[in-house]
């Protein structure tokens, strides 16, 4: 680590010693900032709410666009916080943990469990609390800035037995072969490849066929786990789906009805500024305006 980098470890770790109401206060300050600065991403996200919550008027919208990104600025201490709080502090802030942690004790360690979950602005916190359950691996992509890829490599491979890269997808399903638990998230826009249109939010949506092809491959169970905001706590969802590996479509289609089912009841708790609907049917229409396309 450079000279830099150590100065911002520094001031992240005093930023994560504040007590956790200032926090959260300070946090949808930076969400305030974000919303009225950052003009592109909540155009995005304002899109996606309005073609997938068409039932809802623009102060309804508005309401969970405004929300959505105090979840976002919230956020940043929730990544600070699952870097540095204790295992004894963040099963104190898990309402549920003696349930989830009764349920996961019971499973069968002989299978591998692929735990799914999705781009909640705080993931990191939800990666960090499935580990307080049972050891667990992931993916994730290397990030354009060395900095920021250091800070999320150093948080993330804390708390894991190993974070894989999208290249080492063979290695996960080793992992899954041997009953290990990996974590991975099913819920953006990957490309055509290894993908199929499935409907999300009554819109077609490119959704990866992982799930269905470690299933098939490996004989892994496949859960959902996410966490509800409570005030300053949480409640954690630990849901087995029923994901046979015999019907493609039908697989892939249970699993986005089970993330759109979370998303419905916490509509602020989601990612909206991501392009979810970028690629298109051949034939399609875009689903976005060229102004809130990525320029190539």
């Amino acid at each position: 680590m450079n000279f830099i980098e150590y100065l911002i470890y520094f001031v992240l770790k005093i930023l994560s010693m504040l007590p956790r109401r200032f926090q959260f206060l300070l946090g949808r300050f930076f969400g305030f900032i974000f919303f009225s600065f950052v003009s592109k991403r909540k155009e995005i996200a304002k899109w996606n709410l309005e073609k997938c919550f068409p039932e809802k008027d623009s102060t309804e919208i508005n309401s969970i666009l405004k929300s959505s990104f105090n979840r976002l600025g919230e956020s940043l201490f929730e990544f600070l916080n699952a870097f540095w709080m204790s295992d004894r502090k963040l099963k104190k802030l898990i309402l549920n943990f003696d349930d989830v942690h009764n349920v996961c004790s019971d499973m069968d360690n002989s299978k591998g469990k692929l735990i799914l979950f999705m781009h909640n602005p705080n993931l990191d916190m939800v990666v960090r609390a499935s580990s307080l359950f049972m050891p667990v691996s992931g993916m994730a992509k290397q990030q354009k800035n060395k900095i920021v890829d250091n800070l999320f490599k150093a948080s993330r491979e804390k708390f894991t037995e190993r974070i894989f890269n999208p290249k080492e997808i063979l290695e996960l399903m080793n992992f899954l072969k041997k009953g290990k638990a990996c974590l991975y998230a099913p819920d953006q826009d990957y490309g055509y490849k290894n993908s199929i249109f499935v409907d999300f939010f009554g819109n077609k949506a490119l959704t990866v066929k992982f799930p269905y092809i470690a299933v098939r491959r490996t004989n892994c169970d496949v859960y959902l786990f996410s966490l509800e905001k409570k005030n300053q706590k949480y409640f954690a969802n630990f849901k087995k789906l029923n994901i046979l590996g015999k019907n493609l479509e039908e697989d892939l289609r249970t699993i986005n009805l089970e993330i759109e089912g979370f998303i419905r009841k916490n509509p602020d708790n989601y990612l909206w500024s991501h392009r979810r609907f970028k690629n298109r049917p051949v034939g399609e229409k875009p689903f976005y305006p060229k102004n809130l396309l990525r320029k190539r």
